[in-house]
């Protein structure tokens, strides 16, 4: 599955990684002067005495004076853990509270020794071809068997046959595994964030259902699973807990009916702008949601410039 540029069956990737995505946008933002400053985790943000941001304090103590704060991550993050009690009005900390932030994906990265060999092409060569450009969608040959999946993680359990959506970026990209070797991706639905028959943090419950994964994709590839020269997996909470994405959801929020466009993050705060005056929100918690688009943060950048024109006139 997928398309570009109107070819079927094709799907983009980055030369060397989606990481190069951010490369690309810090090196056009340090041309126009920007100062880019990285491990340096923000605990919360400061409100001066008439109730405007005021920059934000850093992990380490230090302060970042600013009267205009743009927020990345999530709505949860931003309005729960980063702005101080007793600020924001109750109806908004309640919209923000109990928002949808639930997810149900896990990612597992591979390195592999060989290309899988899917039995449906019928071929005797492990050579590249089209069947390892596009998406590679395995265990969803039926609504039902999807609808069951889902339901399996609605219940506390990880999928017993999970839905598995593979990509192979190295049989494009050359710089990112050696040669005779690749990187496969698998997006993987569904896994709820607290299995109720064991733990994320119990090392032999992740390789069991890691395994059943492999499994599954050995039934459509024989020998994939001893192609595997290791993997490293990203459940909800790794994924909550490495990247702060809350509830492990990589959209920062659901993507319903109730939670796009007017409705997102909340009803009637749609337009970048937040209750506290010079905090803006900029990341996939605002519309149009979540991608590999800079949407969202191009929309903010937007309101910025435009408030800060009406505050000089």
């Amino acid at each position: 599955m997928g398309e570009t540029d109107g070819n079927p069956g094709i799907w983009s990737y980055v030369e060397g990684g989606m990481g190069s995505v951010s490369m690309a946008i810090s090196s056009a933002a340090r041309e126009a002067g920007a100062h880019i400053v990285t491990r340096a985790e923000v605990s919360q943000l400061m409100i001066n005495d008439s109730g405007r941001v005021n920059g934000v304090q850093l992990a380490d103590g230090a302060q970042v004076h600013s009267s205009i704060v743009l927020s990345n991550a999530t709505p949860y993050k931003t309005f729960m853990d980063l702005v101080p009690g007793n600020i924001l009005p109750d109806d908004f900390i309640l919209s923000i509270k109990h928002s949808d932030y639930s997810s149900g994906t896990t990612k597992i990265n591979l390195a592999v020794d060989k290309l899988p060999q899917f039995q449906c092409c019928k071929l005797s060569h492990p050579d590249p071809g089209p069947q390892h450009v596009g998406t590679i969608h395995i265990g969803s040959e039926s609504m039902e068997e999807i609808h069951s999946a889902c339901q399996e993680a609605v219940n506390g359990l990880p999928s017993r046959r999970p839905i598995i959506e593979m990509t192979i970026p190295s049989v494009l990209d050359k710089t990112i595994s050696p040669p005779g070797n690749h990187v496969i991706n698998l997006f993987i639905q569904y896994t709820p964030y607290k299995p109720s028959d064991g733990s994320w943090m119990d090392p032999a419950y992740r390789d069991s259902f890691a395994n059943r994964c492999f499994s599954l994709i050995d039934e459509y590839a024989p020998g994939f699973s001893s192609s595997i020269i290791g993997y490293d997996m990203l459940t909800p909470p790794d994924l909550e807990r490495e990247i702060g994405l809350t509830g492990g959801n990589i959209f920062h929020g659901a993507m319903g009916l109730d939670s796009l466009f007017l409705m997102r993050p909340v009803k009637g705060w749609s337009n970048y702008r937040t209750p506290l005056q010079g905090l803006y929100m900029c990341g996939s918690g605002t519309h149009p949601g979540g991608g590999v688009m800079g949407a969202p943060g191009r929309n903010a950048a937007g309101i910025v410039l435009q408030d800060l024109k009406k505050s000089l006139n």
